[in-house]
């Protein structure tokens, strides 16, 4: 169980989710283009009304916005860390400046790291592999743009050689290429102040493609372009993955794969993350978080936001050498704090030895696995039965064909007996009514293919195996 959303809560997903994300892209680009549209008819002396309202439409659309994330944001200064360009770009009395105008166009940085989040969220490697680019040519164009807008603004009266806004865009970006003014000088001040910023871009943009600059300055802007929407004390009701070893991955996988988790985020707090982050680069980095610290300590924990996460998982840590029983001991120590921190959490630990298993369960943990107690079952089970592997194979994973799901009772079925919702899911879901789940005083038991005649109670769970979730 997670913990309660607040107002808050719910405005701070939906900044964050895709939906929004490309609708501020759009906006964004049509704030772009309307700074075009009113540059083109001032330089002409015209002036078109709904131009000037509806541009101070979009920018009441960005205050608002960047308010509401001013408002989430759970550390004050990492919001003005990365949004101060957005906040300087949206205050209303640029427009009283000609030149300072032109700031508006500072969100198509925006607008680029949106699009790479959201192409992260299709695929990790094409973000991985398009960040890059993506960040080089947002700023060769916004360099472009803001330089031929600002020369054809203050130079077309009076500088024969830009007359239109096709020469000025011409002249930035040969400028920006040959590092000097190239198609006419600059006549006035201001035109003198742009030519030189537009060539020291130039410079700066020659010098990232020719390597002058080091991979440091490269290695910055992918960073930049791949920072995620979330740091991890702002995330809620995610996962924590407390150490780590060679199954870690298959967990993982297994994590994101089902429908009901494929955009949830994972923290992976291990003393080394190294491994981790090397067997997971083929998953989607926008939803990983590595955080390389002790998970039994409890500042740590408190940090990775174990007090908003809605599951814990504790793994047999293998990231150093120790022996099986230290190994336990530090998963015991791990979920002993975790539940005295969330005790609303569900927690799901594995252990080596099933010795340590009375700790856990007077600990509050909901489930422990004995990885090797598991494994022999199923060797035993496989041998004894000579292929039922195959079908528990399936059973335990959501990649591929039937799978177990755990669903509450509908209401309109609480005080009917198992064998009559049993035929229903059949008929109508193709279901199969596996196991029901009670509370018998206070604890949790299963029976499986229980009694025809047993009547299901409200507080009863549903163990059903079926290809998707079932619809009552």
């Amino acid at each position: 169980m997670g913990v309660s959303r607040t107002p808050r809560d719910y405005i701070d997903r939906f900044l964050h989710a895709p939906q929004t994300e490309i609708t501020l892209i759009g906006l964004i680009l049509l704030s772009v283009l309307l700074v075009v549209s009113e540059v083109v008819l001032e330089t002409r002396g015209l002036t078109i009304r709904w131009v000037s309202h509806l541009q101070g439409g979009l920018t009441s659309i960005f205050i608002a916005e960047l308010g509401l994330r001013y408002w989430v944001a759970r550390k004050k200064r990492r919001f003005w860390r990365n949004y101060w360009l957005d906040v300087l770009a949206v205050m209303p009395m640029i427009t009283a400046f000609r030149l300072l105008r032109l700031l508006r166009i500072l969100r198509l940085l925006r607008a680029g790291i949106l699009l790479n989040r959201s192409l992260g969220r299709l695929s990790s490697a094409i973000a991985t592999s398009l960040g890059m680019q993506i960040g080089v040519f947002m700023v060769i164009g916004l360099i472009v743009l803001t330089g031929g807008l600002a020369m054809y603004l203050f130079e077309a009266p009076t500088n024969p050689s830009i007359d239109t806004l096709r020469d000025a865009m011409w002249w930035s970006f040969l400028s920006l290429v040959a590092g000097e003014p190239i198609g006419g000088d600059p006549q006035t001040d201001i035109g003198r102040v742009i030519t030189l910023m537009v060539m020291m871009g130039g410079l700066t943009t020659f010098a990232i493609f020719t390597g002058v600059v080091s991979a440091v300055m490269m290695r910055k802007l992918e960073t930049f372009m791949d920072f995620k929407a979330l740091e991890i004390d702002e995330l809620r009701d995610h996962i924590v993955i407390c150490g780590w070893n060679r199954g870690g991955h298959l967990i993982v996988e297994e994590l994101l794969a089902g429908d009901d988790m494929k955009h949830c985020a994972l923290v992976i707090v291990a003393e080394d993350t190294e491994d981790p982050s090397q067997s997971l680069k083929h998953l989607n980095q926008f939803q990983l978080y590595f955080y390389p610290e002790d998970y039994t300590k409890i500042d740590i924990l408190e940090t990775v936001g174990i007090l908003h996460a809605s599951r814990a998982i504790l793994l047999a840590d293998a990231t150093h050498p120790r022996t099986d029983q230290d190994r336990d001991a530090r998963t015991v120590l791990a979920a002993l704090t975790i539940e005295k921190l969330n005790p609303s959490i569900y927690t799901c630990a594995q252990l080596l030895d099933r010795r340590n298993d009375v700790q856990l369960k007077l600990a509050g943990v909901d489930d422990v696995i004995v990885t090797e107690e598991v494994a022999s079952h199923l060797i035993a089970t496989s041998t004894r039965n000579q292929g039922s592997v195959e079908a528990l194979a399936e059973l335990l994973t959501v990649q591929s064909g039937q799978q177990i799901y755990e669903v509450e009772v509908p209401a309109a079925w609480l005080g009917k007996s198992y064998w009559q919702l049993s035929q229903h899911l059949k008929q109508q879901s193709d279901a199969l009514l596996l196991a029901i789940e009670s509370i018998v005083n206070g604890e949790r038991t299963t029976q499986v293919n229980p009694p025809t005649s047993l009547v299901l109670a409200t507080d009863d769970r549903l163990v059903i195996i079926a290809r998707e979730t079932p619809r009552f």
